[in-house]
């Protein structure tokens, strides 16, 4: 059984301290971030209890990479938000896209304070970190993870056309096969969602598996990931769930979808880990009201609710009763039969 080595994955986390004489004695400040890194992508996590309450907040960063003692590539990027007193964390992501062999990352950060000013953030200690990177060691194509949904059937609509979007979600069980000491990845694309022979697109999904990420998951959602934007969620392998959201997407109402029908979701799943294997399930719910995805608050695992549920109050309030498959006012809807995809290395 082939599986990757612990060199072909490198994780990197940060502490980030800003000093007192930097920022007035009297101000609530951030005082430490997070970054984590690997072949694929990063994560930069800022704690929002660190912050005043109701300001709005700009950190700039940019990460530097050089390849096989090539030329570097910068990946540049900013995250804008409002610290809330009831928000633990603020997260941004992107990805390193075509990273092979050995790979040089730099990083910088700045968190912007009034107009010109700036507290900088030294993203490891301003050295540099070597990942050594491989190609993904397993895909199982969409003939592996296709599975056939029930009818699509919802006892009630508003009006066609109107601002009702169907809040397409799915989710893995608790994988199999995954490293405890070591990040493993997981992609998630080309997602589609067909209906009566019409194909609606869905993010990508990506999955991190961090040993060094907190207990409880987290998951955003990158709109600037093209073509279709990507769901990251971050979670502990030593800590895992029962239901792992992956992807999901608010579908504005037309008339094929409220027209009911038999329904399929299929994409392509590749994994760094060669021993990775999955069961898996999708739903659908309608709601009068998606504010955007991320701030629809998507809930990443399953506790007293399912994976997949938005838990902003006014989106949970918008919910049209009788979501698929006679689910009843649950927020995601009836699961559907169960699928499932298994590397060659799984047992």
């Amino acid at each position: 059984m082939f599986r990757k080595s612990a060199a072909s994955t490198v994780l990197w986390t940060v502490l980030v301290f800003v000093g007192i004489s930097t920022v007035p004695a009297s101000a609530n400040v951030l005082k430490s971030a997070k970054a984590t890194a690997n072949c694929q992508g990063f994560t930069l996590t800022m704690f929002a209890a660190d912050l005043t309450p109701g300001r709005t907040y700009v950190i700039d960063y940019t990460f530097t990479i050089t390849c096989n003692n090539g030329s570097p590539t910068t990946v540049p990027g900013s995250v804008t938000f409002t610290a809330t007193g009831t928000t633990a964390t603020v997260t941004t992501s992107g990805t390193f896209s075509g990273l092979s062999g050995n790979c040089v990352v730099t990083g910088t950060a700045a968190l912007m304070v009034g107009k010109d000013r700036k507290i900088p953030i030294i993203i490891n200690g301003g050295t540099s970190v070597t990942l050594t990177c491989t190609a993904y060691v397993c895909t199982i194509p969409p003939s592996g993870t296709q599975i056939s949904g029930g009818p699509v059937s919802w006892n009630k609509f508003n009006t066609v056309g109107s601002t009702d979007a169907v809040w397409i979600n799915a989710h893995i069980g608790k994988p199999s096969g995954i490293p405890t000491t070591e990040t493993t990845t997981v992609q998630f694309t080309g997602v589609t969602f067909t209906l009566n022979g019409q194909t609606y697109p869905l993010p990508d999904g990506f999955l991190i598996f961090d040993p060094s990420a907190p207990a409880t998951p987290t998951t955003s959602f990158d709109s600037t990931y093209l073509p279709h934007g990507r769901w990251v969620t971050t979670l502990n392998p030593n800590n895992l769930f029962d239901e792992i959201f992956f992807d999901g997407q608010a579908v504005p109402v037309d008339s094929n979808i409220s027209g009911g029908g038999s329904a399929t979701i299929s994409y392509t799943t590749e994994s760094t880990d060669n021993s990775l294997a999955f069961d898996w399930q999708w739903s659908a719910a309608v709601y009068t009201y998606w504010p955007g995805n991320n701030q629809a608050e998507i809930l990443p695992y399953h506790n007293s609710l399912h994976a997949g549920t938005p838990l902003n109050p006014a989106v949970q309030q918008s919910l049209i009763q009788g979501p698929r498959g006679g689910g009843g006012s649950n927020y995601t809807g009836s699961w559907s039969g169960t699928g499932n995809g298994a590397c060659p290395g799984a047992n």
